[in-house]
């Protein structure tokens, strides 16, 4: 790859987003000066798990502009016990090290829903599902896509985090992935938990905060989608059906989830 190609990346489900060397370029929208006074900031106090604003932040088209960060994303591949503990911890670092940033003034974060779950009392990512988490060596060390980023419940974005990581699906989903059982997956929601030193009365209403979100998940896909009583193809169906049918599995397991987080 020369220096000057930009070479498309897969994830940017909304915007477009090209790798041009050491780089990564990303259509800006309103709420990026405030993400990028967010990573400044991560950098600033020594979190090393985001990307760099590089210069200004934007290139000559008006373009986002942040460092390239090296790495796999393992996405649909399921993490290892000891990769979903790291996720934790990772995840623990970014909110101690967020929880000293003051926003500017004029702050504008990007809509999301999961933000009416619960009460903003952090600034998190807001997306760290796996196809977002950068890893080395089966570990992960690193977030990106930050475009989400900005208030949230804590335990609204770690909900988010266990439900995807842990990959809490329906059984089809399991065996296409190729997933361990049920027991397995909900072991790494602890795990996950454990790596956080989430304390035990947050651990208690992490379960059903997790239903919660998956819920809301699935009703955002519908409403995002604009379908009507007349709606009569739909473009991301696959969407709706896998996270649909991930809350009636999460409803059915509900006692295990419980049990696991104890």
């Amino acid at each position: 790859m020369t220096e000057d190609a930009e070479i498309p990346l897969t994830g940017g489900e909304r915007t477009a987003v090209t790798r041009r060397g050491s780089v990564v370029l990303r259509e800006a929208g309103p709420w990026t000066r405030s993400v990028h006074a967010l990573l400044r900031h991560l950098r600033e106090v020594g979190f090393e798990g985001a990307p760099c604003v590089v210069g200004d932040g934007f290139d000559e088209h008006g373009r986002e502009v942040l460092t390239y960060i090296d790495g796999k994303v393992i996405n649909p591949t399921p993490w290892s016990d000891e990769a979903i503990w790291g996720l934790g911890d990772l995840i623990r670092r970014l909110h101690e090290a967020a929880a000293t940033f003051r926003p500017p003034p004029d702050a504008v974060w990007r809509g999301w829903f999961g933000r009416s779950i619960g009460k903003a009392d952090i600034i998190g990512h807001c997306d760290a599902a796996p196809w977002n988490v950068i890893s080395r060596h089966g570990n992960p060390v690193a977030l990106i896509d930050w475009e989400a980023a900005g208030p949230v419940d804590r335990l609204t974005e770690l909900a988010m985090i266990a439900w995807n990581n842990a990959q809490l699906y329906d059984d089809d989903v399991a065996e296409r992935n190729r997933l361990p059982d049920t027991e397995s997956r909900m072991r790494q929601v602890r795990l996950f938990a454990d790596g956080y030193c989430l304390a035990a009365p947050e651990r208690h209403r992490l379960g059903y905060r997790i239903i919660e979100f998956a819920a809301e998940s699935a009703a955002n896909e519908v409403i995002e989608q604009g379908i009507t009583p007349k709606t009569e193809h739909v473009p991301r169906v696959w969407g709706i059906a896998w996270q649909t049918r991930s809350v009636a599995w999460l409803l059915r397991n509900r006692s295990a989830l419980e049990r696991a987080l104890v």
